[in-house]
């Protein structure tokens, strides 16, 4: 009973550990995100909102909303044109399928690589996820929001996504700004409470 109780225990801090650990990478995130946003150079505020930016406003930090994702591989897929906000369009290739589950239902989302962005240096591993939920128009900006992550290091058939890392399009700022649309498939049919909002 002794050892079942302290194995209970190591098992207890080694999760609190882990959560601390999570809670700073997200707060680390965030400030590098708020950072972006006050940089002059960088910001996609128009010049007279800088000076009031105080920063951006998120969801609290829910680990359920970091998930392990199935992958199914779709390289073969046709080149997909993305429409944009300024009624154009970008070419992507869709890499994967990712079914994940939240709150006991399971979603899915596809996964798609810039053709012309994985061209350039440093963005070859680059994977984007643009995605609609149920808290667009209310909490969350009406055009959805958008997951960056990059392939995998090792196969193992899953991939994490954090929707705790979920940001809004630069044109939710500034209207100079041409941005993806979320693809009509990539709707989850539920509130995911998590990332920035608007």
């Amino acid at each position: 009973m002794y050892k079942i109780l302290i194995i209970l225990l190591s098992l207890s801090t080694f999760c609190i550990a882990q959560d601390k650990d999570y809670q700073t990478e997200i707060s680390l995130h965030r400030t590098e995100l708020n950072n972006h946003f006050k940089d002059k150079k960088e910001s996609p505020l128009p010049s007279k909102k800088i000076k009031t930016f105080t920063g951006l406003p998120f969801f609290s930090v829910d680990e359920k909303y970091k998930v392990k994702a199935k992958l199914k591989f779709t390289f073969n897929t046709p080149i997909l044109y993305i429409q944009n906000t300024k009624g154009g369009s970008e070419a992507y290739q869709q890499y994967a399928l990712a079914t994940f589950n939240i709150d006991g239902k399971e979603h899915q989302l596809s996964i798609y690589q810039n053709l012309a962005l994985k061209k350039k240096k440093g963005y070859e591993n680059y994977l984007f996820i643009p995605f609609t939920d149920l808290t667009n128009r209310d909490t969350t900006y009406a055009g959805g929001r958008y997951i960056d992550t990059t392939i995998p290091d090792e196969y193992t058939g899953y991939i994490t996504l954090d929707f705790n890392k979920a940001y809004n399009p630069y044109c939710a700022y500034n209207k100079n700004y041409i941005c993806p649309i979320p693809p009509k498939n990539n709707h989850i049919n539920a509130k995911i409470l998590a990332g920035v909002k608007y």
